[in-house]
């Protein structure tokens, strides 16, 4: 990822176009759950808008940088029971208006650099990048740019939508059942240029296969002598709520937790902490390994794993097949979802 830092002259315009946005507050009428879509002239790829503010709370323009980050949200609108922390696994882009104190150091600089002021809550605008596992942070120059474009259709594309709530509803229900958006592409590589807007229908990317590392020989040659712990046992991965930063001024992450906790009982098995660098899915590439050397450690090896998704069991499948462990997707693990909450209760005291 680029780590070049907007020009003056790219904040300049950004909190220009974030004047304007908050004047507008087109979440007076579109809803978060509207999506619009357009394309970037720089490499023809497709990003997704939320305006989000209806209900009176977060004001703010988010960017989905990709249709997997899209179908993220579009899951967890649609059921109310998914874990809120699943926001942290996705990429995007936001503008926010936040109240001063919710500003860093860096932020109110460059405030200061260019002769702005606000005042009041929810009047200070905020530029943040969301990466998988990572705390949100500043913007590079490409992302600035990025984030700028959407910020220019939006202000194009909302105001029609403003006396029209059976428009602004039809819009909605496009996207949410027939995943059919609003997307504007440009004519040309100039984003100042001419675009042209059509209804297009996106398609649910595939669920991306992830190669485990390879397993330690010795150490699978020890767990298969393992005696059986009996009755079944659940398996998951969560993003724990409570970032870790490693070196100052480096960007701080969400541990990734691997728990095993016994089905009967609900008593945790072995629990795990991976950072996820490079990325989260590098972390999740090491959960089988993980999950080996924590049952090395227990000295014994389930008669069955149950686990949440089908990636889990993609995971997890290579590991059990060697260890003759059942494995089962349940959408629904009570005993972690306890064991979660308690590990998110307790760090947040901490």
């Amino acid at each position: 990822m680029s780590t070049d830092k907007p020009t003056m002259e790219q904040w300049r315009r950004a909190y220009k176009l974030a004047g304007e946005i908050r004047d507008l507050a087109p979440w007076a009428w579109m809803y978060d759950n509207t999506h619009l879509g357009f394309v970037d002239p720089k490499n023809a790829t497709q990003h997704f808008i939320s305006i989000m503010g209806n209900a009176g709370e977060h004001f703010a323009v988010a960017v989905y940088r990709s249709a997997e980050d899209l179908f993220k949200i579009l899951d967890m609108i649609e059921n109310p029971d998914s874990d809120p922390y699943m926001l942290f696994e996705t990429s995007q882009l936001q503008l926010s208006f936040e109240d001063r104190s919710h500003l860093d150091s860096a932020d109110l600089r460059i405030i200061k650099t260019l002769k702005l002021g606000f005042r009041g809550k929810q009047a200070w605008p905020c530029f943040r990048s969301f990466l998988p596992g990572q705390v949100p942070w500043q913007l590079n120059s490409d992302e600035l740019r990025l984030l700028c474009i959407a910020l220019e259709q939006v202000l194009i594309v909302a105001p029609r939508f403003k006396d029209d709530e059976d428009k602004v509803n039809s819009l909605t229900n496009l996207g949410m059942d027939g995943h059919v958006f609003l997307m504007r592409a440009p004519l040309s590589q100039d984003p100042h240029g001419e675009w042209q807007e059509s209804m297009v229908e996106v398609a649910r990317p595939p669920v991306p296969e992830i190669s485990p590392v390879e397993l330690d020989e010795k150490r699978l040659e020890r767990a298969m002598r393992l005696p059986r712990a009996k009755g079944g046992f659940e398996a998951d991965t969560r993003l724990l709520p409570s970032p870790i930063q490693e070196r100052q001024g480096e960007r701080s992450y969400f541990p990734v937790v691997l728990m095993l906790v016994e089905q009967e009982r609900g008593l945790v098995f072995g629990c795990e902490m991976m950072a996820p660098r490079p990325t989260l899915t590098d972390a999740y590439r090491r959960v089988p390994e993980k999950l080996l050397a924590m049952l090395v450690k227990e000295g014994r090896r389930p008669e069955e794993i149950h686990v949440r998704t089908e990636q889990m069991a993609s995971l997890l499948r290579g590991l059990c097949e060697k260890l003759d462990i059942r494995l089962t997707v349940r959408p629904s693990l009570p005993q972690l979802e306890e064991a979660f909450t308690s590990l998110r209760d307790f760090s947040a005291r901490n």
